[in-house]
């Protein structure tokens, strides 16, 4: 938001208050418009995006087609936001993120120092699968749409946007649900708020740790509890508790908040994060990031 000079402090002060209480309200207005909606997909083995450049400010993703991901793990990938002057750099920082062997230990010891490299050169901004809708407060700065798996994998090309100009002052969508990752001893966690009632149907993710996460909710039969998901991670069983529905949101940034468009069907869900830890290229749900969270 500007700050206004002395002379326009003045000026303002001279003029007919019926002027001054009008023409108030259109500059309000004109700075708090609904945030540009931008779509952005995969044509053949191209990222797109909608708008090539866009002001500082709240932006509404909508994903269209995305690359599918062969193999058996394979699937349709997720479309994400990350800003940086170093795509290169950071695509080879997490090759040994994609490589990583849980039984090596010098794997994942590689893979911690590549998540740790890869934060220190961008910043990102959530992303996910065909049909999902979020807004996030973008500043100025270089972007890329970018595929993760399907780029990492050399089948879908990212593609650059530019953020420039005068900043748009414009909250995120409302939300009644907060699910926010957090920083404690030994690792990281997930809080969650108002959950059991969502309004609209939108949730705001926000990152408050000091390392990158995304969000994965999975839906698990309503006598799930603590135990059960302990449990679940010590064994190479397939757990028979899940019965979806699931939603993924991709990597933000530490100090990133995104609102999540739902619909985000009633019931309950393990909430986790898989994303190797910085300290020993652990998976951090695997540390105990995860929490059962019910939603009305």
């Amino acid at each position: 938001m500007r700050t206004r000079s002395w002379v326009g402090l003045a000026m303002a002060a001279v003029l007919p208050i019926s002027l001054a209480v009008t023409a108030a309200p259109a500059s309000a207005a004109a700075h708090m418009a609904a945030p540009p909606k931008v779509t952005i997909a995969v044509a053949g083995d191209q990222a797109t995006i909608s708008q090539a450049t866009m002001r500082p400010g709240v932006v509404e993703f909508q994903v269209g087609k995305t690359f599918k991901v062969p193999g058996p793990q394979g699937g349709p990938d997720t479309l994400s936001i990350v800003r940086t002057d170093q795509l290169d750099e950071v695509l080879a920082a997490l090759g040994p993120v994609f490589a990583e062997d849980f039984a090596d230990p010098a794997s994942m010891a590689a893979a911690a120092r590549g998540m740790a490299a890869a934060r220190s050169m961008s910043t990102w901004y959530g992303g996910t699968k065909k049909g999902g809708v979020w807004q996030v407060d973008l500043p100025a700065g270089n972007y890329y749409v970018i595929g993760l798996q399907s780029t990492m994998m050399g089948l879908a090309k990212p593609v650059a946007f530019t953020v420039a100009g005068e900043p748009r002052s414009a909250p995120l969508h409302a939300t009644a649900g907060t699910i926010r990752a957090i920083s404690v001893p030994g690792g990281n966690a997930f809080v969650a708020k108002g959950m059991s009632h969502l309004g609209d149907g939108w949730v705001k993710f926000a990152n408050s740790a000091k390392e990158v996460h995304f969000m994965s909710m999975t839906g698990v039969k309503p006598s799930t509890d603590a135990a059960t998901i302990r449990k679940a991670f010590q064994s190479n069983s397939d757990p028979k508790w899940i019965i979806g529905p699931h939603y993924d949101f991709d990597v933000i940034s530490p100090g990133v908040s995104v609102a999540m468009q739902g619909p985000f069907g009633a019931g309950r869900y393990l909430v986790d994060c898989f994303i190797p830890s910085e300290t020993d290229g652990m998976p951090h749900a695997l540390m105990g990031m995860w929490k059962l969270v019910d939603v009305g």
